[in-house]
């Protein structure tokens, strides 16, 4: 089972940011997803509300009793939010509801079908710095008891002061699980800046209870308004 999450530049950000992705691992697993947030009012103080829209799609397989089962997630979550700065960090937190389609294969064939309304929780710190940044992110559903976490950080090891191309390389660190499953990846990153938006492009390798070894691969797009 596959996640990714939202690329933040914090210190080039506008009004509000655009934010999409896609993610597929070597087992046909992906994780698509498009968002927007944007402050709920114009204000010069350090701590600022805000509200989001993300929409995903989701493809995975889960082990049950010994059997290899196929699932589809599509979900939205529109949430509220507060984002703080304080020199080169950011911290924010939202919360909201969690809109959740789920299909899912049979052990005697043909597929189930749910929907359910949850709750998503997720807070975020980085620091930005023309030289590079570091990202946190942990989130957590009730819908399945699943958490999500992830680690990053960037370096400049290129600059260019036209529109492009200066590039960025890091490294991204990612679990998440609950009671039934568990999955970590890891590899290295590649931030640019082309233009007005922003690209991120990532592989590496990842160990899920499912599949055990693997590999996975993905980009990210980060658009400021």
């Amino acid at each position: 089972m596959i996640f990714a999450a939202v690329l933040s530049w914090p210190g080039i950000a506008g009004a509000g940011d655009v934010f999409t992705g896609f993610q597929m691992d070597d087992h046909s697993q992906y994780y698509a997803y498009m968002g927007v947030r944007t402050p709920i009012m114009a204000t010069s103080s350090n701590l600022q509300p805000f509200v989001q829209f993300m929409g995903a799609g989701l493809g995975y397989s889960f082990k049950d009793r010994g059997t290899i089962r196929d699932a589809e997630v599509q979900f939205a979550t529109p949430a509220l939010g507060l984002k703080y700065r304080q020199g080169p960090w950011t911290v924010l937190g939202f919360a909201g509801p969690q809109l959740r389609w789920k299909q899912a294969d049979l052990v005697g064939g043909g597929k189930s079908h749910e929907q359910d309304i949850g709750f998503q929780l997720q807070g975020e710190a980085f620091r930005w710095h023309e030289q590079g940044t570091v990202h946190a992110i942990v989130s957590y559903t009730n819908l399945d008891g699943l958490v999500w976490s992830r680690l990053r950080a960037t370096r400049l090891v290129y600059k260019n002061d036209q529109n492009c191309c200066s590039l960025y390389l890091g490294w991204d660190i990612a679990g998440m699980g609950n009671k039934d499953f568990y999955a970590v990846q890891t590899g290295p990153i590649a931030q640019v800046p082309i233009g007005w938006f922003y690209l991120t492009l990532k592989g590496g390798y990842q160990y899920s209870q499912t599949f055990l070894n693997g590999a996975y691969g993905g980009l990210e797009v980060y658009v400021p308004f």
